[in-house]
Formats: structure tokens, C-alpha cells, sequence
């Protein structure tokens, strides 16, 4: 009698426990984040060499020609004035580009915050290489006679370009600011070993400070407000704008990893790893005040910001959203298996991928009838 008694308010428990677990799930499928299909006439081409650039009308394929597309993915002319199309020929071919600019190969850079897009800069003597944003100014990289990368920069509404002096010999490697303060990478060349160079710039050209490393080689270099964050082989670093070290995670990924700058902080993935010095996790989030590890799911690529947090592809064949904390809210598997994302701020609820096939595939958190009406 008593073992029936005893079982009874066992079996009303795992009742209340069953209906509490379905009608969470419940819910939580609700807020789940779906990403549906968006259907398109014609398959649109992107091959390995080309890139997306987003404005607020569509998005332009960065190729040999660049092809231009609005939002219903069908194809546009040009977005260029009269005069600008005939300095580009006809035939527009984009060679870099950054969030609100794109430079041609005519070394002409336009800002396509506009529509048409607004000519900023042009001279067909130089080559820019590669182009950076920044808070009012643009950093250009220019190849000199020897084919090697120059920074310049470039103010906005000017047309004048201002060198970074004081490298010497040392040879570029990459750049980050913060407001209108910028950080030079650089390599050494003229040594028997490998030696660093970062060279703090105050009021955009200013030099400041530099902090040489040796014996080694940095990959990368991020800028926050009053600090630097150096990716080397096997170590993170973290200086102030005085060459004080402030900390250092070791990481031994073999430059296998990947960031996501963001107003005040930087996010590093390593993919492939379970421990970050003495700390469990994969994950390092900076910022001003220091950083923390986090645990997320390993062999992810093409980590981005998302509206719920981060989206990513898994072994290449699924969509996966993570929250803040690391945790999956959401999986969905592709019908084709992708290399690459793309997300955009113009249409946040959009996700593009390119898939191994070369063709560009759209993804939506709202239904294509939702967005039609």
C-alpha cells in the first residue's frame, strides 16, 4: 500500500515535468530563428575571386565586370553618373572595397552611400591595393615602384593624400585605428631575424610611439581605445599605446582562427581548439577592461554577427545561430553544402552564401510573402 502511495506523487511529477519540457520546447521552437529560401529567376554566379559589396539598393558582385543586383536579385545597370561611367569605360571592374566605398581598377573611389554613386578620389597614376575605413578618413594602401604596399591617408572631402613617415625600412603588413588614431604593423627587413614594428599614430599622421618585438612574427593587429591587440604564431598580446605588455593568451592555432571586430571589442574564434592558455574554451571576447574565454561549437567558419547573436556554417553543409554566451539556438541544414556567408546591415534578416557550386543562395528570417506585403 505504501509503495502505491509513494507512486502516485512520483507519477504526477514526471507528468508536470513531461508538460513543463514540452511546452517549453514549445515556445522556444516559436522564437526560433527559421531562415527561409528566397527564390530567385535565374541562378546568380559568384566565383572564389569575387566578393559582395551591400548599398542601400542591392548588392554588387566584385568581379571582371562587377554585375550589380537589386534586392529581388534581379540584375541592374550601373548605379554611376553619365561622366563616371565613361571615365570607367563602360564596363565597371571593382578591385577593393570596404563598407561604403569601392575602388575601381581605374584608381577611382566612389562612395556608395549615395545613389548614384559619388566620385571621392581618383588618379590613374597610382594602384591602390586594398582600402580601409575609418572615422573620417580612408587608408589606402598604394603600390610604389618596388610593387610593395604604401599606407596613405586619405581625409574625407580632400583629395590631397598624407604619408605615414617615420617606418623606414620596415614593410607594411596591416593597420587598425580607433577614432583618429592608427596602428601600423610592420615587418623589419633589414636584420639577420624577424623583427616587429607597430607604429602609433596620433590625429591620423602623427607619429606617437613605436613598439618593437623580436624574434616575432604577428599575423594581425586590432586597436582599441587605448590598446593593442597583436595575433602572433602561437600567442595573443595585448599592449598599451606606451609598449607596456598588459597581458598575453597562448593559442597554438597555426593562424587557423577568425575575428569579429566591434564597437569597443574584438572577437577571436580558433575552430579547432578546446583550451586558451589556462582556460578552457575557443573563444577570446575582448575589450577595454581585459578579455574572457568562452566554449563554442568547434569547426564553425564564417563566423558573423546576427540579430541573434552569431551565425555560422557547420562542416560546410549547416547554418548554425549561437547566442552571446556560445550556446546553439538554432540549426538548419543546406541543400547544398557552402564555403561562405554574408550578412549585410541594409537587410539584417538576409544571410547569402556562396556554395561550392559558385552560385549565390539567399537565406531570410522572414517568409518571402512577409517581405512582399
Amino acid at each position: 500500500m505504501r509503495r502505491k502511495k509513494r507512486f502516485v506523487p512520483a507519477m504526477i511529477f514526471l507528468i508536470i515535468a513531461a508538460a513543463i519540457f514540452f511546452i517549453y520546447s514549445y515556445i522556444a521552437n516559436q522564437h526560433s530563428p527559421v531562415l527561409y529560401p528566397v527564390f530567385s529567376a535565374e541562378d546568380i554566379v559568384l566565383s572564389q575571386e569575387e566578393d559582395l559589396h551591400f548599398f542601400s539598393e542591392g548588392w554588387i558582385v566584385c568581379g571582371a565586370p562587377s554585375r550589380f543586383y537589386y534586392w529581388d536579385q534581379t540584375e541592374m545597370l550601373p548605379p554611376f553618373s553619365q561622366d563616371d561611367l565613361s571615365a570607367e569605360n563602360g564596363s565597371i571592374y571593382i578591385t577593393a572595397h570596404s563598407q561604403n566605398y569601392i575602388v575601381t581598377k581605374s584608381s577611382r573611389i566612389y562612395d556608395t552611400r549615395t545613389v548614384p554613386f559619388t566620385l571621392v578620389y581618383e588618379n590613374q597614376d597610382l594602384k591602390i591595393w586594398d582600402i580601409k575605413e575609418c572615422t573620417d578618413f580612408l587608408i589606402l594602401l598604394i603600390h610604389d615602384d618596388s610593387d610593395l604596399a604604401q599606407p596613405y591617408i586619405l581625409v574625407n572631402n580632400s583629395d590631397f593624400l598624407i604619408s605615414m613617415d617615420g617606418t623606414g625600412e620596415s614593410r607594411y603588413i596591416s593597420a587598425d585605428f580607433y577614432s583618429r588614431d592608427v596602428s601600423l604593423l610592420t615587418l623589419g627587413v633589414n636584420s639577420p631575424f624577424p623583427i616587429t614594428r607597430v607604429f602609433h599614430y596620433i590625429n591620423r599622421n602623427e607619429l606617437y610611439g613605436v613598439l618593437t618585438l623580436e624574434n616575432q612574427f604577428i599575423y594581425e593587429i586590432f586597436r582599441l581605445k587605448d590598446k593593442i591587440i597583436l595575433i602572433g604564431i602561437k600567442d595573443i598580446l595585448c599592449y598599451n599605446i606606451e609598449g607596456e605588455l598588459q597581458w598575453t593568451v597562448r593559442h597554438e592555432s597555426d593562424g587557423n582562427f577568425e575575428t569579429i571586430k566591434s564597437d569597443g571589442g574584438l572577437f577571436i574564434y580558433f575552430p579547432e581548439k578546446t583550451q586558451l592558455g589556462d582556460k578552457k574554451g575557443n573563444t577570446l571576447i575582448i575589450d577595454s577592461k581585459g578579455y574572457s574565454v568562452k566554449m563554442f561549437p568547434k569547426y564553425l567558419s564564417g563566423i558573423k554577427i546576427h540579430q541573434y547573436g552569431y551565425i555560422a556554417l557547420e562542416f560546410s553543409n549547416t547554418f548554425v545561430i549561437v547566442n552571446k554566451e556560445g550556446k546553439i539556438i538554432h540549426k538548419q541544414r543546406l541543400q547544398e553544402p557552402a564555403d561562405e556567408l554574408f550578412t549585410n546591415s541594409f537587410r539584417p534578416e538576409y544571410i547569402l552564401v556562396r556554395t561550392k557550386n559558385d552560385t549565390l543562395q539567399i537565406f531570410s528570417t522572414k517568409k518571402q510573402e512577409e517581405e512582399n506585403q
